[in-house]
């Protein structure tokens, strides 16, 4: 490869004059690597805070008698796909 003088390059100024192109290509393909990935993680968590809010409001108006702090346990466990306790009389 002969640069502007017409002189071939050395091995180490073919390295130096390329390294930052491919770092560079490298980097933005693990960027975007990563952006795709975090997308399901997003829905996911989306659907997540769409049952849990669906539950708490579910569980005001259905068992208004439920202890405040037992609320966000019931609606935790059940978006996490656990099954109903019995509550103790």
């Amino acid at each position: 490869m002969a640069d502007h003088d017409g002189r071939k390059l050395t091995v180490r100024e073919m390295i130096n004059a390329h390294l930052f192109p491919v770092l560079a290509l490298i980097a933005t393909a693990s960027s975007v690597s990563i952006a795709l990935s975090l997308g399901p993680i997003a829905g996911e968590s989306s659907r997540w805070n769409k049952c849990y809010n669906a539950s708490l409001g579910w569980l005001q108006r259905n068992i208004p008698n439920l202890p405040e702090a037992e609320r966000p346990a019931l609606a935790v466990n059940y978006c996490n796909g656990g099954l109903a306790n019995k509550r103790e009389p």
